[in-house]
């Protein structure tokens, strides 16, 4: 990908702030000089560890296929970033959609949403010709060249922009399209003190992915709005772990 990175405007960053100290959860109004791409219009979850949401490029882009014999579509795309008080980046965010909900800029995307070893995989829509509601999200998302052979696009552009989240993260990908042409992307590699408990025994270990897993589908569902609603309002839930601010 071949974006250009700028800093978040001002209207953006004051609103991460606020965000941060009152709690604005999912299900608050979108507010004006929020992150777009296309018509999706992007409510942020709140900002972690004192940190802020820092915008690091956008453009028309052909993300990563989940088939290697499909091409994705080109569409407006948005990557931002967390980055904690030390700087540090916590996690980075991918956005895609339509242009408008026009009917010329419908996209017909055939569904792929393949299953994969240690990847959590939720395919609604399984075996449709016309409609894509894939989720899937990975625990372990830093280790074996996982990303750079799975998403080498994202992998590369991150990588060149020095902005891979610190590690362990964890990888979520949704993306969704309706019969008429809908679309809209969600990808979110996250640091996993954001989505998962610290763990003290065996049994907390087993279970620890659960609350990733329970967040990964709110921001499925964030996104199924969006992709039909009016105004486009993607209301992202906050990560399901609060840092120290």
């Amino acid at each position: 990908m071949r974006m250009k990175s700028k800093t978040l405007n001002q209207q953006l960053g004051a609103w991460a702030m606020a965000a941060a100290a009152l709690g604005l959860t999912a299900c608050s109004v979108v507010p004006e000089g929020s992150p777009t791409a296309g018509r999706a219009k992007v409510s942020l979850p709140a900002a972690q560890a004192g940190g802020q949401w820092v915008d690091l490029g956008g453009g028309e882009e052909s993300l990563d296929s989940l088939d290697p014999n499909l091409t994705a579509p080109t569409l407006p795309t948005r990557v931002v970033g967390l980055r904690g008080a030390d700087q540090s980046l916590l996690a980075v965010m991918v956005v895609q959609s339509n242009r408008s909900g026009l009917w010329p800029d419908r996209q017909a995307v055939r569904n792929a949403c393949p299953q994969e070893r240690g990847v959590h995989v939720e395919d609604v829509t399984a075996g449709s010709p016309t409609r894509t509601d894939c989720l899937r999200y990975k625990r372990w998302a830093d280790g074996h060249d996982w990303l750079a052979s799975r998403y080498p696009k994202l992998n590369a552009y991150l990588g060149s922009h020095q902005s891979l989240p610190t590690k362990p993260f964890g990888a979520l990908d949704f993306r969704y399209n309706t019969e008429g042409g809908g679309y809209v992307l969600v990808q979110v590699l996250a640091n996993r003190r954001l989505t998962e408990p610290v763990t003290r025994s065996n049994s907390d270990f087993l279970v620890a992915g659960r609350p990733a897993e329970e967040w990964a589908r709110k921001v499925a569902q964030a996104a199924r709005l969006s992709a039909v609603s009016l105004d486009g309002a993607l209301n992202l839930p906050d990560f399901p772990m609060a840092l120290p601010q």
